[in-house]
């Protein structure tokens, strides 16, 4: 007896050996599904429910550590914020601060979104971190926005396009990319309390979109819930946009992960859809309450071993368990930096250049005269953003470098010493204003889109007292540029810039870059031209007379409250469909940018062809010849129209677009391709999207208001 006791006991022994020794043993070559579901079968709901939540001791403000399994060495995933720079204040290592995602948007170029991604990959490898919170594709609803440096400008497709690229280049290397915030989170301020509240056509035709195009083009592992409510509802709980219709019908297979806000009760947070509650509502999920919930009978276990299947999947991905399985990165390297300084650049977008001011021939200039709040600084967006870069350099550090024969005065920007800035310009070569935008960043949203300090009264009184001035502008977005825009010769929008913002503008004021860049959102010659503005639906309207301020961190404290609404009474008619609606004027239309050298797009023509499933597709093509003596960039533009729908549409959309570069007398061809959604429309009534058979209007360009050909296309 006593023998058998012992042989039994020696079984058990060894079994439970077998299972908790580490998950390194498992055979590498079966696919991840397999793995996944082998992990799974493994674990008790005790260490279920752990991977599920973070430690809310372990948070800080820009990093945050979730899960992780003890008994099988499985280290906790690891994530940063990181959507213009990975952000790590932890470590005494430094990391490199991009341009901004707006900036980035502006270049139009899919090749500088994908070296942009291999930058924050490389430094993401470098620290062994696994998830980097970015990128931003929210819409640009409003200009007022105080995160939309973070986003991508006003367009769906192009916020779609650009971002899925960055996240492949991210997840190439092991690294997972995170989509946010979703969805329609789109003004800033007390956003915790915010509803936004949109009907079924805009939620899928322009805000969802974005998100839709980064599963589907961009295969992103994570999507992190925005803070705000959408239709009453907050997004973190709101089963039908996140359950019903990101997992089951778009079929995302990753993670949904709270923002450090985004969730409060833990059943709706489980039935809704989130799968890791993060940061302050970490607890949501843990302090023992999801487990509670499972053994309660009020979630299903099938819900919760759906979500472990999809952090495990995340932990494959990544190299969690298969450590050593990543590439070795690096950080804050000379490498990076060029990149950094290449990419703001390209992103800078001139605006207007008179008399052929620009480029600067530093060989003939004696002096220039600097002034300007951000004459001397690198402005940047302030929260979960902000990079602790090594390098931060001005534009004045950044002139000094590239004219080293040339006297350069500098001015400090005084708000009361105007008239005396003005006289001291005369007798200079040139006069550059650096214009600083209003401060932005998260929990903030603008008051208006004025140039503050004065800057405006400034820049009107330097171009009356100077024949040659030229205003660069860093900002989060777009500027009141019309009061004064008709004084300088040239104005050049720089955004936030990143580390290499005063080098990039030195660059492109000399010519050893020609501007390419392209405006991701419309300027308009005033903030009630944009539609919320106009419709009076900015900001939210609070719906009690004692709203809400403030969102506690403290669990005891933090109760959920619709507090105000955000009605998106404009609908699909954001941005520049907007203006397109209402025929408003723009100062610089969406698309548009001027060159140092000039280009024609020619040829154009429309065909329809298959695809490799046999499937229908529209072919645009067009030749793009440089004229000019200088090599550049152009950005050719295929927009779409219905003009006899039975649901009112925009006059245009943009669907496609392509970035050549030509030397001078160079001349390329471009194919574009338009698929079936290109043509369609969300239909409320059958609940999925539509294509009504007639006529549409394909149309090319280099902005929405520069259309140089356009045909009319029957589709059956």
């Amino acid at each position: 007896m006593l023998k058998s006791y012992i042989i039994t006991y020696l079984m058990l022994l060894a079994s439970f050996c077998a299972f908790s020794q580490p998950y390194k043993f498992q055979d590498r070559s079966l696919d991840i599904e397999e793995r996944v579901e082998d992990l799974l079968a493994r674990l008790t709901l005790e260490e279920k429910v752990r991977l599920l939540h973070g430690n809310v001791t372990t948070v800080t403000a820009d990093r945050f550590e979730s899960g992780g399994v003890e008994r099988f060495g499985i280290k906790q995933i690891e994530m940063l914020d990181g959507p213009v720079g990975v952000r790590d204040f932890d470590q005494d290592q430094k990391t490199t601060a991009l341009p901004s995602t707006l900036s980035l948007s502006c270049t139009w170029d899919v090749d500088a979104a994908t070296k942009y991604g291999e930058v924050l990959a490389s430094e993401m490898l470098f620290f062994d971190k696994h998830v980097i919170f970015g990128p931003g594709v929210n819409l640009m609803k409003s200009p007022l926005c105080g995160r939309n440096f973070e986003y991508m400008g006003e367009d769906p497709f192009l916020t779609g396009t650009m971002a899925s690229y960055y996240i492949r280049a991210i997840q190439k290397y092991g690294v997972a990319a995170c989509s946010k915030h979703f969805v329609a989170n789109d003004i800033d301020r007390w956003r915790h309390f915010t509803s936004s509240n949109l009907d079924e056509r805009t939620l899928r035709e322009m805000h969802m979109l974005p998100f839709e195009m980064t599963v589907k083009d961009g295969g992103v592992w994570m999507i992190m819930t925005g803070n705000n409510l959408v239709n009453g509802v907050h997004a973190a709980e709101n089963k039908r946009i996140l359950q019903e219709i990101l997992k089951d019908e778009i079929g995302f297979d990753g993670v949904a992960i709270t923002d450090w806000r985004g969730a409060y009760n833990t059943v709706n947070a489980a039935l809704g859809g989130t799968d890791i509650t993060s940061g302050f509502c970490a607890y949501v999920f843990g302090d023992g309450n999801l487990l509670r919930a499972v053994q309660n009978g009020e979630v299903p276990m099938t819900v919760i071993d759906d979500k472990v299947r999809r952090v495990l999947r995340l932990y494959f991905r990544t190299g969690v368990i298969d450590e050593g399985s990543r590439p070795k990165g690096e950080a804050n390297t000379p490498k990076h930096h060029a990149i950094a300084r290449s990419l703001a650049a390209e992103g800078m977008v001139l605006l207007k250049n008179e008399k052929k001011a620009l480029p600067l021939n530093a060989q003939k200039l004696k002096s220039i005269f600097v002034t300007g709040m951000a004459a001397d600084a690198a402005p940047a967006g302030t929260g979960s953003s902000k990079v602790d870069s090594e390098i931060s350099i001005t534009p004045l550090q950044g002139l000094k470098a590239a004219f080293k024969t040339t006297r350069i005065t500098h001015f400090p920007y005084d708000k009361d010493k105007i008239d005396e800035m003005a006289a001291a310009a005369k007798g200079h070569d040139v006069a550059l204003f650096v214009a600083s935008g209003a401060r932005s960043g998260e929990s903030m949203d603008l008051q208006s889109l004025d140039l503050p300090e004065n800057q405006a009264e400034a820049i009107r009184k330097l171009s009356a007292a100077h024949k040659k001035v030229i205003v660069i502008t860093l900002s989060a977005g777009p500027l009141e540029m019309q009061e004064w825009i008709d004084g300088p010769e040239a104005v050049m929008a720089c955004w936030f810039a990143g580390q290499a913002t005063g080098e990039a503008i030195a660059d492109v004021l000399t010519g050893a870059v020609t501007p390419g860049g392209k405006l991701s959102f419309t300027i308009g010659k005033k903030l009630e031209d944009y539609a919320p503005h106009a419709l009076g639906e900015w900001p939210q309207k609070p719906l009690t007379d004692n709203p809400p301020r403030n969102a506690p961190a403290n669990p005891q404290e933090r109760v959920s409250i619709h507090g105000y609404d955000l009605n998106y009474s404009e609908g699909v008619f954001v941005g520049y469909r907007w203006f397109d609606k209402k025929a408003i004027e723009p100062l610089f239309p969406f698309g548009y940018g001027l060159s140092y050298t000039a280009f024609k797009i020619e040829n154009a023509g429309v065909d329809i062809a298959s695809d490799k499933a046999g499937q229908p597709e529209v072919v645009v093509k067009a030749k793009v010849t440089n004229k000019g003596k200088k090599a550049g960039s152009e950005v050719v533009q295929v927009y779409v129209g219905d003009p006899q729908s039975s649901v009112e549409r925009p006059k245009r959309e943009l669907k496609g677009f392509a970035k050549v570069h030509l030397n001078p007398g160079e001349t390329k061809e471009v194919s574009i391709k338009l698929d079936k959604r290109s043509f369609s429309f969300w239909s409320i009534e059958k609940n999925d999207w539509e294509v009504e058979p007639g006529d549409f209007v394909v149309e090319v360009g280099n902005s929405s208001r520069n259309i140089v050909f356009s045909e009319t296309l029957t589709l059956k």
